[in-house]
């Protein structure tokens, strides 16, 4: 089966390096969108070629969680029958880039020469981010992206995914692209510590952490005890400097940005609600606070519960947990360690950011659907070599 597929197989890696580019430097979400419908049809005009994943476990939680979201639409307020078919849309389009990125990764190809392309799209990306931050010189000082990476945050969380790949292709790839790969880490951090976000720094910093302790320690219980002696270390480091005046002012200089008023005043409307299903989707999750308005909860976590519920929120945590263990279970492979460091990214962002798990192309695909689909190929993996 495998040999008959190269072709579609070459064109979905295309198109997802393409994908990438899309969000690095297009400003249009909906124009981004134009390849992810292209890559969905490729997907959904072969199912007999990907259906022997439907035997995973992983396959299956992704797919209810994805039908899960979708089904809030339909308690959303105000109900717009419009707004209920765009976010059925945007699950099927997650599920086929999840689909066809496992498919991609199955071949091999991530470690063939899809890293190399992410690592280089990126340098483009991020030295053309730098340019137009020394040429304008934002009033605010903050470094944002190109593209649809509009904010500082979001730009130098997915400027740390490509710092991930750009890692991964510095420790096994070869020259020429080892020196890609370092020229994209130093432009990467240059742009990282320019956003001038605290959460990117330190999110980023795990990543990379996550992916060098993960390349140089060949035993997964030595890495897992490594990795929980780095997050205690860094756990004392952030309560020290917290609980001091004077490094609390240099490590916060914007207090909370309103987090906790935030968190609660969504908390508030969800009591209002319903506990167990949530507010649906496309609930407005707009947020006034002290006359700013916030557009979103700040939070994958908190928005995950807003929307769908604690039923949401449990089968968000539950595909997080399925594909670290996937991922932990397959710890000897390269593709397994890139899912984890950006998962190290991902995860603690997702407590300060993030607002959608159910989006167009964007930073959510980067840094979250892109290690599930990382853990389904791996797992797929598994399934047809006990087949």
């Amino acid at each position: 089966m495998l040999r008959t597929l190269p072709d579609r197989i070459a064109a979905e890696s295309w198109i997802l390096i393409c994908c990438v580019a899309s969000v690095l430097l297009l400003s249009s979400q909906s124009g981004a969108s134009l390849l992810t419908y292209v890559l969905a049809l490729l997907v959904l005009a072969s199912p007999a070629r990907w259906a022997d994943v439907g035997g995973s476990r992983l396959f299956w939680l992704i797919a209810i969680t994805l039908f899960y979201f979708a089904l809030s639409a339909l308690w959303s307020e105000p109900f717009s029958w419009r707004d209920v078919m765009s976010v059925w849309v945007r699950a099927l389009l997650i599920f086929c880039f999840v689909v066809a990125f496992a498919e991609v990764q199955l071949r091999g190809i991530i470690s063939l020469w899809l890293r190399r392309g992410v690592a280089a799209v990126g340098l483009v990306a991020m030295v053309a981010a730098i340019a137009v931050y020394l040429w304008t010189n934002p009033s605010d000082g903050r470094l944002n992206g190109l593209g649809q990476l509009d904010t500082h945050v979001v730009a130098a969380l997915v400027f740390g995914v490509v710092m991930i790949f750009a890692l991964q292709v510095c420790l096994r790839d070869s020259m020429p692209w080892k020196i890609v790969g370092g020229i994209a880490l130093l432009a990467g951090a240059a742009a990282v510590i320019a956003s001038d976000s605290r959460n990117a720094w330190v999110s980023v910093s795990v990543g990379l952490s996550v992916l060098a302790l993960a390349e140089s320690t060949s035993d997964r219980q030595r890495f897992v005890a490594s990795l929980a002696a780095v997050a205690l270390l860094l756990g004392v480091a952030v309560v020290a400097l917290i609980m001091d005046a004077e490094s609390r002012a240099l490590v916060m200089p914007r207090g909370t940005s309103f987090r906790p008023e935030i968190w609660s005043e969504a908390i508030a409307r969800l009591s209002e609600g319903n506990y167990w299903l949530g507010l649906g989707a496309y609930t407005s999750d707009d947020f006034f606070i002290q006359g700013i308005v916030f557009h979103h909860p700040h939070s994958l976590y908190l928005a995950s519960l807003y929307q769908g519920g604690l039923i949401g929120l449990v089968l968000f945590l539950m595909l997080i947990g399925s594909t670290l263990s996937v991922l932990f279970d397959h710890y000897d492979q390269p593709d397994a360690k890139l899912g984890l460091a950006v998962l190290g990214i991902a995860l603690p962002a997702f407590m300060l950011d993030g607002y959608e798990l159910l989006d167009k192309i964007g930073s959510t695909w980067l840094l979250f659907w892109l290690p599930v689909a990382i853990a389904l190929g791996l797992s797929w993996t598994r399934r047809l070599r006990a087949l």
